[in-house]
């Protein structure tokens, strides 16, 4: 039987990009919080957290970093066996005064989404879907294109646009960098929230912990200017899409579809297998749809959600529905998890 290391994950062979400790503390960094993992020696089952100070008490929440984690139990792990890990788990997790779990599950990793429904006290719900997109050979990816797609990359090709892939250095990373430009104007455009900035500290740290495996793409324009730049993660067999950002200018022409045209035709020259897209906030979306148009597999998307201590976690709710002046039942059928965020999550 395995029992559970906590710490580092040193010398445990990570899941993917978003198990490891360079990406975990970096995206510690942006929560506010400290990154660590609950994994057995021989890496069959890992859960990386970022654990954050709860709001009101000496307690923590604890959050799958930002991106695609979860839980991997790996299938030679039988189900009593991954019982007995989950309650190990719960038992470290209340030692480090934690009230709250929330996890992001892999899309890539379905099996281990599917068996952790079966887990005692966790609720693990698939709440929408990313898209996968082979890249076995550039002529498959190219007819695999909607026609759209295809459409729009032939435009910008036409306007003069050229795309390079290419490691991360500092200097892509710095404040007021063509990436950090793009990125940052394509956010204030679209009015997203606070989380979806990051400060220095996160780059400096993501370049540390990730070196050659993270890189960028960046578009520019006949003039040579830059008009779409996004990061991109080298994950094992497979690339993900992280951030990005474009020029209004740029998008409409095209931009955006060559950037990720240059990505997949990279991975594909690279011999990796695939480019993960992620999703939009829901399969109704634009963002969705423009991602949908590269033609991808469609692959489920799981959250999952336990109390560790109910009885903290009754005091916070109580807590801050008395703040808001609303009822505690208010926040318990928002349905947004953990219930003390809810009224943050709707203002």
């Amino acid at each position: 039987m395995n029992g559970l290391l906590i710490g580092t994950g040193e010398g445990i062979t990570s899941r993917s990009v978003y198990f490891t400790r360079g990406y975990g503390e970096a995206a510690a960094i942006t929560d506010g919080g400290r990154w660590t993992i609950l994994s057995t020696a021989d890496g069959s089952w890992q859960l990386p957290l970022v654990l954050v100070p709860a709001p009101y008490g000496d307690g923590f929440e604890a959050r799958s970093p930002y991106g695609y984690a979860g839980i991997h139990i790996d299938p030679a792990i039988g189900t009593g066996e991954a019982q007995r890990l989950w309650r190990e788990s719960i038992e470290v997790l209340r030692g480090l005064d934690v009230v709250t779990v929330f996890l992001r599950f892999s899309p890539l990793d379905v099996g281990s989404a599917l068996r952790a429904r079966d887990l005692e006290g966790l609720t693990v719900r698939h709440v929408s879907d990313t898209v996968l997109v082979s890249t076995a050979d550039a002529d498959s990816v190219w007819n695999a294109l909607r026609g759209r797609a295809r459409t729009a990359i032939r435009k910008a090709r036409a306007a003069g646009m050229t795309a390079e892939l290419r490691p991360a250095t500092a200097d892509d990373l710095s404040s007021g960098s063509a990436f950090r430009r793009l990125y940052e104007g394509t956010m204030a455009r679209v009015g997203a929230a606070d989380r979806y900035y990051f400060a220095d500290d996160y780059y400096r740290a993501l370049l540390d912990g990730l070196g050659e495996d993270l890189l960028v793409c960046t578009v520019r324009d006949a003039a040579h200017g830059p008009v779409a730049a996004s990061l991109v993660m080298v994950d094992g067999d497979g690339l993900h899409y992280h951030l990005s950002g474009s020029t209004p200018e740029g998008a409409r022409a095209g931009a955006n579809n060559l950037l990720i045209w240059q990505i997949l035709s990279d991975a594909s020259a690279r011999g990796l297998r695939h480019v993960h897209l992620g999703g939009g906030v829901s399969n109704a979306d634009s963002l969705f749809r423009f991602k949908e148009s590269f033609g991808g597999a469609i692959v489920p998307f799981h959250i999952g959600s336990a109390v560790i201590d109910p009885v903290e976690y009754d005091r916070l709710v109580s807590r801050r529905a008395a703040e808001r002046a609303v009822p505690v039942s208010a926040l318990v059928d928002s349905g947004y998890f953990p219930g003390f965020r809810a009224t943050e999550a709707a203002g």
